[in-house]
């Protein structure tokens, strides 16, 4: 468990293609100081809109998360927050360029990599979770979370699909920054083919590619390198929901049995966590005094 918040050490800018307008699109990564939390911006837009991530602008549609201020959005945030909430980086300002966080190569790669190219910075400020202290049940026709407490991050999930090379999978990680890293934050989205050309035809998508995604036909994976693992598909959940869990606006220490679950399912069980007050608590308590570090914290600089 962090102690103090981090931001990032120094600026990064990445761009990829956005799979909805098939367009490239740029993202800036920016430090940000203590208590700043995660905060989009419309940077696309003439005059530029600011999005916290929060469980108000937090919002899922089949297959994604986003988060929205007013009439405007950005769709495909999951994998990015999957990645912060993987390596405990609390405070950040994101430049989008555009609508949508390209998805890169479907996983969480790509932004870890960045990530740890320029490294963490450590704030003199504690971290807060938010610590269940009751059990929260969601469910919906197809899945349900349970949410437990826990002193630490612990999360399950088990998926469920009729196709011969995913099936019934399951997946447990006690989430710590190496086991994300070396365990979950790899794992691509998946899509079926079939699907795909639907929404092709109705304009929906146009961009995204097998460099994307995971892609499925009835009986086989088309990308020419197959799978990273057998239990991709699954471990994908995981960072999925580590990612849509981090719409909280804050880390949390619960332990989580995700069955079946979806992008709908997940926005339901952040918005049951932060309406049930009763439930939970933050950790430290927002009395505690700060403890200064053993070791001199770096002056944030913007």
């Amino acid at each position: 468990m962090e102690l103090f918040q981090h931001t990032i050490a120094n600026s990064i800018k990445l761009c990829g293609e956005g799979v909805i307008s098939g367009k490239e699109i740029c993202l800036e990564f920016h430090p940000a100081p203590p208590n700043h939390g995660i905060i989009f911006e419309r940077a696309d837009l003439s005059s530029p809109v600011a999005i916290p991530v929060t469980p108000e602008t937090a919002f899922a549609i089949n297959g994604a998360s986003g988060v929205a201020y007013g009439k405007h959005h950005i769709i495909y945030v999951e994998h990015l927050l999957s990645a912060l909430n993987g390596l405990g980086i609390d405070n950040l300002l994101i430049r989008v360029y555009g609508e949508e966080i390209p998805l890169f190569d479907g996983s969480a790669q790509v932004f870890i990599e960045a990530f740890l190219s320029i490294g963490r910075k450590p704030q003199w400020a504690l971290r807060r979770y938010i610590q269940l202290k009751e059990e929260i049940v969601v469910s919906d026709e197809k899945g349900k979370i349970v949410i437990s407490p826990a002193q630490d991050l612990e999360i399950s999930c088990e998926i469920d699909f009729p196709h011969p090379l995913i099936g019934q999978q399951s997946f447990s990680l006690e989430v710590c920054q190496e086991k994300y890293l070396s365990q979950v934050s790899f794992a691509r989205t998946f899509a079926f083919l079939e699907d795909l050309i639907r929404l092709r035809k109705e304009g929906i998508l146009r961009g995204g590619s097998l460099e994307n995604a995971i892609i499925l036909d009835e009986s086989q994976v088309l990308n020419p390198d197959g799978l990273r693992s057998p239990d991709e598909f699954v471990r994908h959940k995981v960072l999925d929901l580590l990612g849509d869990l981090y719409l909280l606006g804050a880390p949390i220490l619960a332990k989580i049995e995700a069955k079946r679950s979806s992008h709908k399912l997940h926005q339901k069980a952040v918005q049951a966590i932060w309406n049930s007050a009763y439930a939970w608590h933050w950790y430290p308590s927002p009395r505690q005094a700060p403890v200064k570090p053993a070791t001199p914290v770096p002056t944030f600089a913007a």
